[in-house]
């Protein structure tokens, strides 16, 4: 049995995305408007609207900690992570600390790759809102990426009590259960994740995309297609769920195809804000050289070492 490949950075993957490529995982601020349509404009990905909007608002109000927060929001989405932490310290200078600001500090240090820096925040979020369920599940996901597996079910449990319908605590379950080679329990949690979405307005091609992922790493490849499909239907630029539908052609023997899905993967808008590109990378090269791209392959080659070099930490998902 082969599982996937966990890289230290998955957290970064899967909470920045949640922050700023999907659906907002903590309540939108209620007040004033402006900053409500600014949250939403972070929300809806449209990070060059919400920052326009933010830097308009603070030339009146420069000293608004939550103004400051709404633009650590950004910066953390356009992986500016110095400048996310320096305008949350001057937000906690200028207010009281609040859950908010401690999640986004424990954000942008495992976006740096400071994962021993990570976990103080997101427990003080915690303390000082025990019934945030965001800040549970961003706790139980940090446990997941320092494979603390069990540490991290009872934070995902944590998090289902307070939020019935927060799917991706779900979703970490699984994750966990994979992580513990229970396979059985994990197939049984992403499909929990997966049901509960069903209903939902904000969909989220992750759950599919997981359970899809471990179904190719136990070689079930035909199970694992209508997952697959059903991910890149929700999110056609995911840079994984192209790379996982390229394994498929492979392992079918449809080299084109699976070459065009690896492209696709790599060239696509969301490439460098998600994990597995280098293990597009990768996969592309060594296709290449199998048909005689020569050029492409040593191409792709040289730019997955430079990411490997870029990321010595191991962040990098490798194949």
């Amino acid at each position: 049995m082969r599982l996937r490949p966990k890289p230290r950075m998955r957290l970064t993957g899967a909470l920045v995305c949640a922050l700023v490529l999907g659906a907002p995982l903590w309540p939108v601020v209620a007040e004033p408007d402006k900053k409500s349509e600014a949250q939403e404009l972070v929300d809806s990905r449209q990070l060059e609207g919400a920052e326009k909007l933010i830097v308009a608002e603070m030339m009146t109000s420069p000293r608004d900690p939550d103004w400051i927060t709404l633009l650590a929001e950004v910066r953390l989405g356009q992986n500016r992570t110095a400048e996310a932490l320096k305008l949350i310290d001057d937000a906690n200078q200028l207010g009281a600390p609040t859950a908010t600001r401690a999640m986004l500090i424990s954000l942008a240090e495992s976006q740096a790759g400071h994962m021993d820096r990570a976990e103080a925040p997101i427990r003080n979020a915690i303390q000082l809102e025990p019934n945030n369920a965001t800040a549970h599940y961003f706790y139980a996901r940090l446990l997941y990426t320092l494979n603390r597996f069990d540490e991290s079910i009872d934070e995902s449990k944590k998090t289902i009590e307070l939020a019935p319908d927060f799917v991706r605590a779900y979703e970490n379950l699984g994750l966990c259960y994979e992580g513990k080679y229970q396979i059985e329990e994990a197939e049984r949690w992403y499909l929990k994740a997966i049901d509960r979405q069903a209903s939902s307005n904000n969909k989220s091609e992750w759950p599919m995309l997981d359970l899809a992922t471990m179904l190719i790493h136990e070689n079930r490849f035909a199970e694992a297609k209508p997952y697959l499909m059903q991910a890149l239907e929700i999110n056609p630029n995911n840079t994984q769920a192209l790379l996982q539908m390229g394994t498929l052609l492979e392992e079918a023997g449809d080299f084109k195809g699976a070459l065009d899905q690896y492209r696709a993967s790599i060239r696509n808008d969301q490439a460098s804000q998600q994990p597995g590109l280098a293990s597009a990378y990768y996969k592309a090269a060594r296709l290449c050289k199998k048909l005689g791209y020569s050029d492409e392959a040593t191409q792709d080659f040289n730019r997955f070492t430079a990411l490997l070099n870029k990321h010595k930490n191991g962040s990098v998902a490798v194949p």
